[in-house]
Formats: C-alpha cells, structure tokens, sequence
C-alpha cells in the first residue's frame, strides 16, 4: 500500500513540474518538425534567488490571443527572422521584460543561455529602456554548436514594435537608439 501512495504522490509531482515547463508551437501547429526551429528559455540558481527566462510572445503576438500562454519555457517557429520578448523572473517574479531579433533555421535549436546588461540592479533598472545582449547557442542538427550574442532592448513593461503589440489603452512608444519600444499607457 505505501509503494502505491508513493507512486501517486510522484506521478501527481511530475505532472504539476510538466505544467510548469510549458513548450508552445507558434504558427502552424500541423507544420512538420522538420521545419520548425526550437528556442529554450532558461532556469538557473544565482547566490540568493533563482533567475528564468521565458518566452513571451513571438512576433508580438501569443498563439490563441492575449489570454493564452502567458509564459513558455520553449516554442517551436517556423524558420526565418522573428522578433521575441522575453520575461526574466526572479524567485518566480517577473522583473524586466526583453525583445530581440535572430533568424532561425530549421531544425535547430537555439537555448538563450544568459541575459548581459549594464543594470546594476535589474529589479529596479537606472534608466528604462536599457540595452542588453543574449547569448544564444544554437545546435544544429548533426550537433554541431555555435555560439552568438543578440542585441536586445529591455524595460520594466512589455515590449513592441507597433502599438498593436501592447495591451488595450497602451501605445507603443520607441526611443531613440533602441530597436523595440516599450507599451505605454495612453494619455486620457
């Protein structure tokens, strides 16, 4: 009797871990995997807290609108050039939200590795926005590896390219010398 409570305890833990470590497929969701490229977020323990960086939306959008996955650890896209925005939490917190560009290739995968920025504090950023870069790995797919840096933009909100990537009642609002703008609320 105690092996069968156990067990039951272990599946109902793997299931709620399973939950938590969410992958989504932006685009067509009948596309061969063939076709599609990989990008993983990451989960790592800092001296005091836990850092992870999950995948927001792709090309400002979510797969099903606004209310579906608020967070995905990893998403198959299709190949091409795309834009993502990122949230970086801490202790399981969102603090800072980043957007970048990358072409993806087919049948890669690419784990963002680590977030660089000259914040002292990102919790509470000096200035908003604030440059960043990403180091991506990228895996191809006889295993070799190649390491890169993207420049990103990062900021306290969500981040956009237009005002259709922010929230009902915000704007878009790029500053200069950044790629993405952050979604400001509109004056009434």
């Amino acid at each position: 009797m105690p092996r069968v409570i156990f067990a039951a305890a272990g599946a109902c833990m793997l299931a709620f871990l399973a939950g938590c470590v969410m992958h989504e497929t932006y685009g067509d969701r009948a596309a061969p995997e063939s076709e599609l490229a990989v990008v993983e977020g990451y989960w790592r323990y800092q001296f005091l807290y836990d850092e992870e960086l999950h995948v927001v939306s792709v090309d400002g959008r979510r797969e099903g609108g606004r209310s579906a996955w608020p967070y995905a650890y990893s998403v198959s896209l299709p190949s091409g050039k795309h834009w993502l925005q990122l949230a970086i939490l801490r202790n399981s917190r969102a603090i800072a939200m980043c957007a970048f560009e990358w072409t993806f290739e087919a049948r890669h995968r690419y784990k963002l590795e680590r977030l660089r920025h000259g914040q002292v504090l990102l919790a509470h950023p000096a200035s908003v926005p604030f440059a960043a870069s990403i180091s991506i790995a990228a895996t191809a797919p006889d295993g070799a590896v190649r390491h890169a840096n993207a420049p990103a933009t990062c900021g306290k909100g969500p981040m956009c390219r237009q005002s259709s990537d922010c929230p009902p009642g915000y704007s878009c609002e790029v500053d200069a010398g950044f790629d993405f703008g952050t979604c400001r609320a509109r004056d009434r």
